[in-house]
This record gives structure tokens, sequence and C-alpha cells, in this order.
């Protein structure tokens, strides 16, 4: 455990915002947090978690203590004929675990390729894409509490698992510290892909159903996102910076008839989920430039950092997206990305 004092941020979030935090700590054992509890100093500091930084918005220079999981081992907990169970450190890159099940050709994570983050950040933010989320092969979250560094299990069920949402994300923000999580995947005999996702199901329609394999659908996630989004290595961005929209039937049926063209998704319960991206584009917005900052050419859905750009700069344009979308089709857009 090292103590490193005005340190920059710039290595730890993908919209490459250079800020700085007061003390920087990358934890590593459960008795880093009590070590760092008997510091005066630095208990009566605020305390701020973060993960690979790949949904996160600085703003401005950041006040007292940001802790970093660095946790990075990966552990065969139980194993049956059907299904593994495995148990993965929080500093794990997200990509990393997912092509380590897929080389293993376990099903579960195949769908979640190529979002950057940590595997600590996923069951916080319940990531998802192409009709799969963390939350779906997730069985247990482990976390310390950052106050006494006391171990807390939680089952599935406790985690209160939503739209790019949880109870770590929620009610335990800033409280407790992921170092863990379990995953149950299904060996390749008993698992199926999952194609509810319709591009990607369009993309595999020369494969007989019973031909797909985890590392199939894998390889086809890459090329459709390499396609569609943005390099954050390259440019600077969050991945997706506002949430879906969902509307009543009511209102999409006013919104439809207005809009026909509309994209949209029926929910189970009757809802409609109209997508973001196609709200953004209809503004205007694709492609548009505000200052350093930009709406990504590529897909509209992602603000990004043409360079020098700063975190006031961006959520100004994120801003100026929401007033536009929300005047238009009296939808309020809710960011995904956290802004710090």
């Amino acid at each position: 455990m090292h103590i490193q004092a005005n340190y920059s941020l710039l290595p730890h979030n993908t919209f490459q915002i250079d800020v700085k935090t007061q003390y920087y700590i990358e934890i590593n054992r459960q008795s880093d947090i009590l070590t760092l509890r008997t510091d005066i100093k630095l208990a009566s500091l605020p305390w701020r978690i973060i993960g690979g930084g790949s949904n996160l918005l600085f703003t401005h220079d950041l006040e007292g203590v940001t802790i970093r999981c660095t946790f990075k081992n990966i552990t065969v907990v139980k194993e049956d004929n059907d299904n593994v169970w495995i148990s993965v450190g929080a500093g794990v890159e997200w990509h990393d675990l997912v092509t380590y099940t897929v080389k293993k050709n376990w099903w579960g994570l195949e769908n979640l390729a190529l979002i950057p983050g940590t595997v600590g950040a996923a069951p916080v933010q319940n990531i998802g894409a192409y009709g799969a989320e963390a939350q779906d092969s997730i069985t247990r979250v482990h976390a310390l509490d950052i106050y006494d560094g006391q171990r807390k299990e939680f089952r599935h069920s406790e985690c209160q698992f939503g739209y790019r949402t949880s109870i770590f994300k929620q009610q335990f923000i800033n409280k407790l510290l992921v170092y863990r999580v379990t995953f149950r995947l299904r060996k390749q005999h008993e698992g199926k892909p999952n194609l509810v996702y319709e591009p990607l199901k369009n993309a595999l329609e020369s494969y007989k159903k019973t031909d797909l394999t985890p590392k199939i659908i894998y390889d086809t996630i890459i090329q459709i996102r390499e396609s569609k989004i943005p390099d954050y290595r390259k440019t600077g961005n969050a991945g997706s910076f506002f949430k879906n929209p969902v509307v009543d039937i009511e209102y999409f049926e006013k919104l439809h008839e207005k809009y026909p063209d509309m994209l949209h998704h029926k929910m189970l319960d009757g809802s409609y989920k109209i997508p973001a991206a196609w709200l953004i584009e209809q503004a205007g917005w694709k492609g548009e430039l505000h200052g350093h900052a930009a709406v990504s050419n590529q897909h509209a859905l992602f603000l990004i950092n043409l360079g020098g750009a700063n975190g006031t700069e961006i959520e100004a344009l994120a801003h100026l997206i929401q007033e536009d979308v929300n005047h238009k089709f009296g939808i309020h857009l809710e960011p995904e990305v956290i802004i710090l």
C-alpha cells in the first residue's frame, strides 16, 4: 500500500480528463483499510471509490482520499457437470475476464465483451450491452466497509440490481468497496447464445444456432463494437453517456404517431424503451462540436474528448443535449455516467 498525494487521475479515467486527487491509495488487502483509518488526517477526510474510471466524468480536482481495489486473481470455487462458479478480484479488467471465460468455453459473459472498466465496477453499475447484463451471471458480491474494513457478502437478491444501478451505486455509494465478485457460468454443452439483441442476431444469421459458441458470439460482439463505438484509448469517452429512457404506453403512442419511424423496444411490463442515441440524433446533435468536446459521428450516445477538453465542457455539452431532447420529445435523458 502506497499513499500518493496530489495525484493525477489522468491514467484512471477513460474521458482522459487531467484532474488531481488530494490522496490516492490502491487497496490490495483487507487490513489496508484498518491501517489507513488509524491515520487521523486521512480518517477525517471524505473517501471516494473508483474502478477503471470508464463511467466517470471528472469536472474538478477532488478533495479527500480516492481509493481503488487492485485484487486481481480468478479462482474456480465450485463446479458441476453443467456449471462453474468463479470468484474474481475487483481489480481484474472486465474484458480480460470475458476473454478468460470464452477461452474456457463458458457461457455467460460473451455478450459483454470489450466493455472497459474493472470487475469491481460491474455489479455497482450493473453493466450491460447487447441483451445481457452483469447481474445475469452474478451470484455473490463481496465488499469491504471502508469505515471499519469489515467484510460483507451480498447474494444476488440483496444487490437490488436495476437498469445500470444496484445497491452499491445507491445506498452504499462510497461506503462499500467491492473486492470480489462470484459468477455462475454454464459449460459449452449446457449454455446457449443470447440473441435477443436484433443486430447481433442478424450478424449471426449465417450460422445454425446449434453451431454457435461463446467464442463466435465474443468475436462478433467485438466486430460490432469496433465498427460503431469510438475507442477510448484513441478518443476519450466513457461509453454510453445517457441511459435509454423508458416511457409508458400512452406517451409512447403519442410519440409514435408523431414519429412513426421512432426506434423502440417493448418491455415486459408494457412500457417502451426508446434509444437515447436515436433521440439525440433526431435533435440534430450527432457529430456536433462544443469547444474541445463533441458528440461522436460513430454513435450519438457517445460524448467524446477531442483533446484538451475539461470535464465542465463535456458536462455543458450534455446539458445542451438534454435541453434539446426534452424540448423536442418531452423526454429527460438521465446520465449513465457519474459526474464528479
